[in-house]
């Protein structure tokens, strides 16, 4: 599947549909209202996950690592 709805990125994140809501509108997860949709793709979706990955391990462990903000074509 190349592409997720709200209720489908929730789940993959493993976060109520208003969390997408919410990263969406803050730009921090890219995504297209389509009709009445939401939709993103799913290399984006996953993106996110691996960037919060990072980040909170490397928190866990004390390693500094540059803040990830809003993603950007050029990073996603």
């Amino acid at each position: 599947m190349d592409t997720l709805n709200i209720q489908q990125a929730a789940d993959v994140l493993k976060v109520h549909p208003k969390t997408v809501e919410d990263l969406i509108h803050d730009g921090t997860l890219p995504a297209a209202k389509v009709g009445r949709d939401w939709v993103m793709m799913t290399a984006h979706v996953m993106k996110y996950l691996e960037n919060e990955i990072i980040q909170q391990t490397a928190a866990r462990r004390g390693i500094p690592t540059p803040k990830v903000g809003k993603a950007t074509k050029r990073s996603l």
